[in-house]
């Protein structure tokens, strides 16, 4: 089966755009990092308790018609599946995922461990229990979505709540190769294209089903289940793969085209949001606009990013460290204000960069030296 995963995948020319497109600037390091400081400001606008008034409160509308997690997984289904279709040998697919993952996420663990304990959440007998070393086991491995009722006290009662992502983006990174096997390799681009598209479908109707409550409230702990899976979230990653896999045909409706595609997207978003529309219809065609909203902006004005950022991708860093900072500030009771959220913020935005320059930069420089220097590290990322 391994074996099989790994030969050589053999789509005629038209259908393999990857290497065409990792060789052109593109903006995804800066979506990510907007990504990741939508959650952060929604994060920390609801457990800081900073009050929705004026512009705050119309910031906050708009920014909820921009959900980070999905555009996360949109721009991880593009880089990830043209990274596989470069170089599909598994060994080295899976050592670049992991390297991007794990260091910087058991660095983050390690000082949140030790913000923990310094607030007096693990004392000795709860170090020593076998609750805190099955916790730990997850927290290195797959779990991470799972507290433990030693750190309920601790700040929102949970450690790093952000963390359930994680073992989602690694499903999907398995699941790569494994859908490449069995509904790409051999196959005709239209006919893969409809198999990839059933799949997402489903996984739609899924997550359209768990916000109707067909798995029961959104608090059950059922519905909390099938949130932390791939399920409800695998549609959004496919619709990164199939616009990778058809760039020759998606290009040029969406490069250089971002603001016909924001403008349309915002204001089917807001109705929804607002529920003027609704229906399983119009929130799919909301999906995949913000989708090609998403990957518009990617290509537009695509030497922005490096511009800003200067090749500096913080946004997996700033994803990691915002929870664990606001934790720390709703402990001192540092909330209610503004400047409060905007001050944990800024020390996330300091987290993020060392753990960039030292932990992240120097872990992927580990898969190939020559993918830091191109600036083209954005191909593990998400």
């Amino acid at each position: 089966m391994t074996q099989a995963l790994a030969e050589p995948l053999t789509p005629p020319p038209e259908a393999r755009p990857a290497a065409r497109i990792a060789a052109r600037e593109n903006n995804f390091d800066l979506v990510r990092i907007l990504a990741a400081l939508q959650v952060a400001l929604l994060h920390a606008s609801a457990h800081m308790k900073v009050p929705p008034e004026g512009v705050w409160a119309h910031l906050a509308a708009v920014l909820r018609v921009f959900p980070g997690v999905p555009i996360f997984f949109v721009v991880s289904g593009f880089l990830i599946s043209a990274s596989y279709e470069r170089n599909p040998d598994l060994r080295s697919y899976f050592r670049a995922r992991l390297l991007r993952i794990y260091p910087a996420l058991w660095v983050c663990l390690a000082i949140s461990l030790a913000v923990a304990g310094a607030f007096g959440f693990l004392p000795p007998d709860v170090v020593l229990s076998p609750l805190f070393a099955a916790w730990l086991a997850g927290q290195i491995t797959l779990v991470q979505f799972y507290n433990p009722p030693f750190l309920r006290g601790f700040g929102i009662g949970v450690l790093n709540g952000s963390l359930w992502t994680i073992p989602v983006e690694l499903t999907f990174y398995v699941c790569v190769p494994a859908l490449y096997g069995a509904l790409v390799r051999g196959r005709a681009r239209r006919t893969s294209n409809a198999l990839l598209g059933l799949v997402a479908l489903a996984s739609f109707t899924v997550g359209y089903a768990m916000t109707t409550g067909v798995f029961g409230p959104i608090q059950a702990m059922q519905t909390k289940v099938v949130q932390v899976t791939v399920a409800p979230h695998l549609y959004m990653f496919l619709l990164g793969v199939l616009a990778q896999r058809n760039w020759d045909v998606v290009e040029r409706l969406l490069r250089g085209r971002f603001l016909l595609w924001i403008v349309p997207y915002t204001a089917l978003a807001l109705a929804l949001q607002q529920q003027i529309l609704g229906g399983p219809l119009l929130t799919a065609l909301a999906r995949a606009m913000l989708a090609a909203t998403v990957l518009s902006g990617a290509f537009s004005a695509p030497w922005l990013s490096a511009r800003a950022l200067r090749h500096q991708d913080i946004s997996y860093g700033f994803y990691l460290y915002h929870m664990v900072i606001i934790n720390v500030f709703i402990a001192l009771g540092l909330v209610g204000r503004l400047s409060h959220l905007l001050a944990a913020l800024g020390l996330t935005v300091l987290a993020a960069l060392a753990s960039w320059r030292l932990i992240e930069k120097p872990a992927l420089a580990r898969k190939g030296g020559a993918l830091v220097k191109r600036g083209e590290h954005a191909q593990a990322a998400s």
